[in-house]
């Protein structure tokens, strides 16, 4: 599924720069049960000062060491895939299956979407249609001069017909 494009699906006028961000953080480790106390390592923020209580946070913060802990004994790595982290609308956070059925709908209406057709096409189609006016009115030329070149030769006739009735020379 495309996220940002069931997004814009959605809400066709959001901006995919500042209203939203999807992520996408791969391979993440996953601990096991009783493994964060096996790879869990304090680290020195800074020193309390003279009669401070050292405060976590603060002063020291925990963290898991992954070095410590063994791959597929301890831990798991697992594709999360893409997710929204940034939602900035005031609309609320699509659902995974409100983005689901707006990837399906987005891809409908794709699908029945006529093409857009390139420059170079639009010249060629602008062409064609071009050629085919005027082969119509070459044809409508050829009718209308058939029709004159007939009228005339009946003139001609008839002139032949009149002519020795009132006495000229054909």
């Amino acid at each position: 599924m495309n996220i940002p494009a069931a997004i814009k699906f959605i809400f066709p006028k959001v901006d995919a720069l500042k209203d939203f961000e999807v992520w996408d953080n791969g391979l993440e480790p996953i601990l096991r049960p009783g493994a964060e106390e096996k790879g869990r390592v304090r680290y020195e923020i800074k020193p309390p000062e003279e009669g401070e209580e050292p405060v976590e946070g603060v002063h020291y913060r925990y963290s898991i060491d992954y070095n410590l802990l063994l791959e597929g004994e301890d831990y798991d790595l697992v594709e999360r895939g893409p997710y929204i982290a940034v939602w900035n609308l005031d609309e609320p956070q699509p659902t995974k299956a409100e983005l689901e059925a707006a990837w399906e709908a987005y891809q409908k209406y794709e699908a029945n979407k006529p093409p857009e057709l390139t420059e170079i096409e639009q010249v060629r189609e602008e062409l064609v249609q071009t050629r085919i006016a005027l082969t119509d009115t070459y044809e409508q030329l050829e009718f209308a001069q058939d029709e004159a070149t007939g009228a005339q030769l009946a003139l001609v006739e008839l002139y032949e017909l009149v002519l020795p009735l009132i006495g000229g020379d054909v």
